[in-house]
């Protein structure tokens, strides 16, 4: 780690808006005579004592009162690779986004984070090999025997994405029932219901300007108005696509369909006008 690399990244963390403390170096402990994310500040004056005098200090962050949640992803376990369940996750249609703000850390595995607002929870093996966290937790540029934390792709905490809705559900105890039976057993699913099935079911990055396309054409089917369709498709590519694409790419393809429609919608008007007359 560069010389002050901590006390930098605390600086910036704080104006920010977000609260930290420091971990004696090379460790996820506090230092001696210090109580971890209990004394976590915002105060720079006391930030610049604790990292001028140590420089070598790992930096943690306080997530309850930055409104943050961490997804963990640890690898260190055959038995518990949270990247496995990540993919099993996903097959379920329950996926995390990649847009947000992620670090790679000192063991290899993942942090994703997410802006969360709720109780602080600390939930270990929710699935193997991840857990939930929103107490605290050990960010960039953080070393564990030589080896960073590290955001990935440049990105900052300022690019930190909402929580998803199965996320929030999974923390809080909230849980969706997936079964059959109870009332749905008594219902036809009917072409609304198949097609937010299949929007929430997704695609992958090899078929996404088709996937999307469909979706956007489906949801015209179903008689919403132009703005609501152009609201869902925004919100479906960055939900359930994996890679989402840019945003005008989506304006693109909604464009498209919607000249499409109101093509369909002009015929079908001549054509009930002449039946009519």
């Amino acid at each position: 780690m560069k010389e002050f690399a901590s006390l930098y990244a605390a600086l910036d963390l704080v104006e920010s808006g977000y609260e930290i403390y420091p971990l004696s170096a090379n460790t996820k402990i506090p230092p001696k005579g210090h109580h971890g994310y209990s004394e976590a500040t915002r105060d720079q004056n006391t930030i610049w004592d604790w990292f001028q005098n140590n420089p070598d200090y790992n930096l943690g962050l306080a997530l309850d009162t930055s409104h943050l949640l961490v997804v963990d992803v640890d690898i260190h376990e055959s038995a518990k690779n949270g990247k496995d369940s990540l993919m099993k996750l996903q097959r379920q249609g329950k996926t995390l986004p990649n847009d947000t703000y992620i670090e790679k850390t000192a063991g290899g595995g993942l942090h994703y984070f997410f802006k969360y607002v709720g109780a602080k929870i600390r939930k270990v093996d929710v699935w193997p090999g991840i857990d939930l966290l929103t107490d605290f937790t050990v960010i960039a540029p953080s070393e564990i025997n030589a080896k960073p934390y590290e955001a990935l792709d440049g990105r900052t905490l300022a690019d930190v994405k909402p929580a998803p809705n199965w996320l929030v559900a999974e923390l809080t105890g909230q849980k969706a029932n997936w079964t059959p039976e109870n009332v749905y057993a008594t219902r036809t699913k009917k072409y609304t219901g198949k097609l937010l099935d299949e929007m929430v079911n997704g695609t992958e990055q090899g078929n996404r300007n088709a996937w999307l396309t469909k979706m956007i054409g489906r949801l015209f089917a179903t008689g919403a108005e132009p703005e609501t369709v152009y609201e869902l498709s925004c919100s479906i590519n960055e939900r359930f696509i994996d890679q989402p694409l840019e945003t005008k790419e989506v304006t693109t393809i909604y464009n498209s369909i919607l000249k499409r429609e109101m093509k369909r919608f002009e015929r079908n008007s001549v054509r009930n006008s002449r039946i009519a007359g």
